[in-house]
């Protein structure tokens, strides 16, 4: 007998891998997988985002930086997922949202690994970014595959369960990270992620459904590249500007870009063939309402999460371990009304969801910003968890609005832009707000920088009055 050639094992091997996918996908309980598996690898990316927060203030002291330059390590991440969000949406409608969403979680496993090993601030900014950057496409590669798994009755709920699997990662990092952190130092963070994208990634290969892909549309590469551009020079004067002072070079350069890009994107959507951002999606409320809203609530949200490690120690003198238990209510309670608020939008309507939800966050901020002021130690957390808690609340409203408004053809593009507005509401409150707290300890800013953050809930609140009530595209055709 002849022994077999690499060649054959290799084709023995693609046989019994496919034979495995075929079995999985025959199997009754298929969509459960497939929701498991892709809020998995969704979940890796947000494993260390609150545990990093609590940590920041030990990583400036470690790598000998300053307070306003390592809150970069999470902007600059949010800036870079800005940017790529709507890209790899539109990437994973042409292309199939299997294959983007394989490739991101394979760069997210390699460059998590690559972060472990950052020698100083500006690698671990460096490495932090481009890692979260190829793990951009996770999230909208994750929602298409969901939502063209499930049928349009099924898809609030489903979305609820998506948001609060979400938030509960970072709880689990809260868990899990505080010690791993005390014990072994920050870049075991890192590591441990990286080990969790594997997992995910390695799920995903037998579980990850195919999406329909749109032959005979070619990818808009001159409005991806203006995009970026504005967006970029955009969050870059922002972020920069507040600290450099609006007169630095760099920040005038960035301030000047934004608006050519913008408008160059502008003009290449209007006359493109196959827009990355339709626009005849932008000019439908129904799309752009309740993402702007999000947007708006996101930076009041995520400018008061990153500020809370540093109001923690400043204000009673917590380590690390300690900062990341006390931040993990906020987590908890919007999982667990990212499920309530999935139940609720079928039955009360997703305009009175969401107002609700952005006025319980914007009296949730005043009343942590008065536990702040008065070292309040109960009153500060205790708003903290009801501001999780409007945030989640919204969560899986905003999401089936957007959704449905795009239609099924374009979910990628509308997950994908959905992602990229609430990074760059992220950025900007927490650029801000950071910029505004600089080094100090005093108990009246720290109450203005929430009161700040709920006024932003307020601002959402109105933007949400205008979200429609209605049903998917394809029923009202």
């Amino acid at each position: 007998m002849t022994e077999p050639t690499n060649h054959e094992d290799n084709q023995t091997r693609e046989r019994t891998c496919y034979g495995l996918r075929d079995r999985i996908r025959h199997r009754q309980d298929y969509r459960r997988l497939v929701l498991i598996a892709t809020l998995f690898g969704t979940a890796a990316g947000s494993y260390s985002v609150t545990v990093l927060s609590a940590s920041l203030p030990r990583i400036a002291r470690d790598l000998g930086t300053t307070d306003d330059t390592i809150t970069w390590v999470i902007a600059a991440p949010m800036l870079a997922f800005a940017v790529v969000t709507p890209i790899v949406g539109k990437v994973g409608d042409l292309y199939g949202h299997r294959r983007t969403y394989l490739v991101s979680l394979t760069l997210g496993t390699v460059l998590g690994l690559a972060t472990s090993l950052a020698w100083d601030i500006t690698s671990l900014i460096v490495l932090r970014t481009l890692a979260q950057a190829a793990m951009a496409a996770s999230g909208p590669s994750a929602m298409a595959m969901i939502l063209s798994t499930f049928p349009h009755r099924e898809r609030t709920r489903t979305l609820g369960i998506w948001a609060a699997v979400v938030a509960l990662s970072p709880a689990v990092g809260v868990v899990t990270g505080g010690p791993l952190i005390e014990w072994l130092g920050w870049r075991a963070l890192f590591m441990v992620q990286a080990a969790t994208i594997g997992l995910a990634l390695i799920a995903g290969l037998f579980v990850a459904p195919e999406t329909p892909r749109r032959s005979g549309i070619s990818f808009d590469v001159p409005g991806a590249l203006t995009l970026g551009l504005g967006i970029g020079g955009l969050l870059i004067a922002i972020n920069r500007g507040l600290i450099w002072g609006w007169t630095s070079p760099i920040v005038l350069v960035a301030g000047a870009l934004a608006p050519i890009g913008l408008g160059l994107f502008v003009a290449i959507e209007n006359r493109s063939d196959a827009p990355l951002l339709p626009p005849d999606l932008l000019r439908r409320k129904a799309f752009t309402r309740p993402m702007a809203a999000q947007a708006v609530l996101q930076s009041g949200y995520m400018g008061a999460l990153v500020m809370a490690p540093f109001l923690l120690e400043r204000r009673w003198g917590f380590r690390p371990t300690v900062i990341g238990l006390a931040m993990l209510p906020r987590p908890l309670s919007f999982a667990l009304c990212a499920r309530l608020g999935g139940h609720h939008d079928p039955r009360h309507g997703a305009r009175r969801v969401a107002v609700t939800g952005m006025i319980v966050f914007s009296v949730a901020m005043v009343l942590a910003g008065i536990g702040a002021q008065q070292r309040w130690l109960p009153m500060f957390l205790g708003g903290a968890m009801i501001a999780g808690a409007g945030s989640g609340y919204i969560r899986p409203t905003v999401a089936n609005s957007v959704t449905l408004a795009a239609g099924d053809a374009d979910i990628g593009i509308a997950s994908g832009s959905m992602h990229m507005l609430q990074q760059i509401g992220a950025a900007i409150g927490i650029t801000v707000l950071t910029a505004v707290m600089a080094d100090s300890m005093s108990g009246n800013r720290f109450l203005v920088l929430h009161l700040a953050a709920a006024g932003a809930g307020l601002v959402a609140a109105w933007l949400a009055m205008g979200i429609k009530d209605g049903r998917p595209r394809s029923q009202l055709l």
